[in-house]
């Protein structure tokens, strides 16, 4: 099954690199001969589409797909430099984002779609075109028509969606900027889902999900295989104001030395650090003519994002989501796009990200015409969230739960990193179907101790970015009880690693029992011995490293039970 991410401003961005590390987390997506996995048939490709090609966001996301290229690569048959096509870990992951930037439109001559504002795209004027200022007068303001737009449209979808629809229609074309790198034609007649996710209350997310789903629901008429999802995200992080106010009612801006508030406002020099002059005295006259996204006006415009879906939007989606926060976690540091905003995860993007694999695997997600909220069930401490507040998703029958997932993958990189004895490796454990593996393979069990020390590594790091409670000091909404939990798990120094281990012994000879004790990650815990892991091995006699991970996982993932209610 192909799997088409889109991503839609810097909010959907941050919910694609969230997905990324679900997947070589080892989150699955489909059922292969009763086991779970990602691997297989299914295959992701990500697009971007945001007017800011310069967004942290966007950097982040490239970072998080050269870490999931190594995860793949040092887990397959092959190496960093030469690998092969499938780990057996994970989902095919297209690690190139396509880059759909909505200004980039086709041109007639070399005068028009060229100025990044919305008159130089709706009043181009190039050749002998008229003017088509009359037209747009009754709609738009001046400013609104000449501010620069290639950071996004600042909580004005009503600016963005005039661009957005055109930058929709030439998608139809392989000739348009847009239509060669979206590359629709390879999707025609092929069962695939489209995910589209971007924010409800700004401005690119606002006005690109619906506008782009609109769009590909009337392709799915010459292509009965595709379905369209979305994720709405309503606030769930709050902005500072920023480093000054807009201009009075009435005030010009022509009336304004925009150098005074350039370099007297020492937030404002924080904020444009990087910025040519240029682009900070632009950035000075977004912010006095009002073109940022305001704190206060962000449920207002969520509220009116859903009145539109209930009245129209809806219809375009075979599934869609909410996600978002009462109480939306606070930043400290203000910024109108660009590389400066860098914002880590938070627990609402894991949440968004959850979502897509719900629709990937074409679980039921309520009524038809509905949007569905993802919750736990229960009252989530927003600032303090715990994997087991994770909503949960199926595949087929067999309901996936988060917290569960973390805990299997968590003592698969325990056992494989401290249980299995690479110098000595037929002493590791007695009758370790491993060991037998490389009686034969001299050469492959040194190439394979240092890749599997390589992936555990990014395995780890993604666990860790995925539930970071404080990350870059910014909020993520995460409990430090989730970090702390899981550490125990890498840790030879942490006070719970002997704790680990101990568990994983044999009780006694005259016990019933499977384990000395339980491993318990929140309210989820698994009772096994390391002389059970020593038998776990893919009963064929060549398998990838990744499949071999795939199925300690599996083995592990199978036998965790909730211990606690709540």
């Amino acid at each position: 099954m192909k799997h088409v991410f889109i991503a839609v401003g810097g909010s959907g961005t941050k919910v694609a690199e969230a997905l990324v590390r679900l997947l070589a987390v080892g989150f699955p997506t489909r059922s292969e001969n009763g086991a779970l996995t990602s691997a297989g048939d299914d295959s992701l490709q990500i697009w971007r589409v945001d007017p800011d090609q310069s967004a942290g966001a966007a950097a982040d996301l490239k970072e998080c797909l050269e870490d999931y290229r190594k995860l793949q690569s040092v887990l397959s048959d092959g190496n960093e430099t030469d690998p092969k096509p499938s780990s057996r870990w994970a989902m095919e992951v297209d690690t190139r984002i396509r880059e759909l930037n909505p200004l980039q439109l086709e041109s007639n001559d070399g005068g028009d779609n060229q100025i990044e504002s919305l008159s130089g795209i709706l009043d181009s004027r190039y050749g002998g075109v008229k003017t088509s200022e009359a037209l747009l007068a009754p709609f738009f303001e001046p400013k609104d028509l000449k501010v620069k737009i290639n950071r996004g449209f600042y909580q004005k979808p009503f600016i963005g969606s005039a661009v957005m629809s055109i930058f929709a229609r030439s998608l139809e074309s392989t000739n348009s900027p847009g239509g060669r790198e979206a590359g629709l034609p390879a999707f025609h007649k092929t069962e695939t889902n489209f995910f589209l996710c971007g924010s409800l209350h700004g401005g690119t997310g606002a006005c690109g999900v619906p506008v782009l789903g609109q769009f590909l629901n009337r392709q799915k008429e010459q292509n009965p295989g595709w379905r369209v999802g979305g994720c709405l995200l309503a606030p769930f992080v709050k902005p500072p104001n920023p480093p000054f106010n807009r201009l009075e009612p009435g005030q010009s801006i022509e009336n304004v030395n925009l150098r005074d508030f350039v370099d007297s406002n020492e937030e404002f020099k924080a904020a444009s650090s990087g910025m040519n002059d240029e682009e900070k005295i632009e950035l000075a006259r977004q912010i006095l003519l009002g073109f940022f996204a305001d704190p206060d006006d962000m449920e207002l415009r969520a509220r009116q994002g859903l009145a539109f879906y209930k009245d129209h939007g809806a219809d375009y989606f075979d599934q869609l989501y909410l996600v978002g926060k009462p109480e939306p976690n606070k930043l400290t540091k203000w910024s109108n796009g660009g590389q400066n905003q860098r914002n880590p995860l938070n627990s609402a993007d894991t949440v968004a990200a959850l979502a897509a694999l719900n629709f990937f695997t074409r679980a039921n997600a309520g009524r038809d015409n509905s949007y569905v909220v993802g919750s736990s069930g229960f009252e989530i401490p927003q600032e303090n969230m715990l994997l087991k507040h994770l909503p949960s998703y199926k595949i087929g029958d067999t309901e996936i739960d988060p917290e569960k997932v973390f805990l299997a993958t968590a003592l698969t990189h325990h056992l494989l990193e401290y249980h299995f004895n690479w110098e000595k490796i037929h002493e590791s454990v007695k009758d370790f179907r491993l060991a037998a593996h490389y009686d034969s393979r001299g050469a492959q069990r040194d190439d394979d101790k240092k890749y599997y020390k390589t992936s555990l590594n990014l395995i780890r790091d993604s666990m860790k970015k995925l539930v970071n409670p404080h990350q870059t000091n910014l909020p993520t909404g995460w409990s430090v009880d989730n970090e702390r939990e899981i550490e125990k798990f890498f840790s030879e120094n942490a006070s719970e690693f002997k704790t680990v281990k101990e568990n994983l012994d044999k009780p006694g000879w005259f016990s019933k029992k499977k384990a000395k004790g339980v491993n318990t990650l929140g309210q989820s815990g698994v009772e096994f011995m390391t002389s059970d892991y020593a038998a776990w091995c893919p009963k064929n006699g060549e398998f990838t490293r990744g499949e071999y991970l795939r199925h300690v996982w599996q083995q592990i993932y199978q036998q965790c039970q909730t211990q606690l209610d709540n």
